[in-house]
Order: structure tokens, then C-alpha cells, then sequence
């Protein structure tokens, strides 16, 4: 495909400097350079940007994990607990026609 690309003065200064510094040419250099920055914009990368953050969750969801009844039990309590706080709290901030979260 070919584009035309219109660049400030600076920018072409710029980018003329890069590429004598690489040995390359200068659209070879500006096909690199969109080439490299489409690739870091595209979705698939986007998961590989986040896979650090979604390693850490499993990491701590690994750790805390069990398969003792009474333990079990105290989360689901505290977490029947948070539910039916947070539904008062919007009760009370939003009066008699407030949206339940938790049913």
C-alpha cells in the first residue's frame, strides 16, 4: 500500500536524523516505525500489554484459594454480608425507587 503522509519540518528533520543513524532510508525507517506502532495498538497486543495484571489475579486467586467448609462459609458470609450493605446503602441514598444490585 502506498500513503502519503504529510510531516512538519521538525518531524522530517527528525526522522531523516534516525534514519542516516540506522542506515536506512527515510520511508523504509517510517515504514517501520507505523509497521511497529500498529502492531502495539492492535487488540491481540492489547491482551499481552494486560497479561502481567492477569497473571498477578490468578497468582492471588491461587493463593487464596481453599476447599475448607468452614472457611467457605465465613466467605460466603461476608460476602451475603457486602451485598446486602451495599443494597441498603443504595437504598438509602436513592429512596423507595432505588435499583437493587444484588436480587
Amino acid at each position: 500500500m502506498t500513503l502519503a503522509v504529510e510531516l512538519s519540518s521538525v518531524a522530517e528533520r527528525r526522522l531523516a536524523a534516525l534514519a542516516q543513524a540506522e542506515g536506512v532510508d527515510l520511508p523504509t525507517l517510517a515504514t517501520r516505525l507505523l509497521e511497529s506502532e500498529a502492531r502495539r495498538l492492535s487488540p491481540a497486543e492489547g491482551k499481552k500489554k494486560n497479561q502481567a495484571t492477569l497473571d498477578l489475579l490468578q497468582k492471588w486467586d491461587a493463593e487464596e484459594a481453599t476447599d475448607d467448609p468452614d472457611e467457605l462459609t465465613k466467605r460466603r458470609r461476608e460476602l451475603d454480608e457486602f451485598m446486602r450493605a451495599i443494597d441498603e446503602s443504595r437504598q438509602l441514598m436513592e429512596g423507595p425507587s432505588y435499583r437493587k444490585i444484588y436480587p
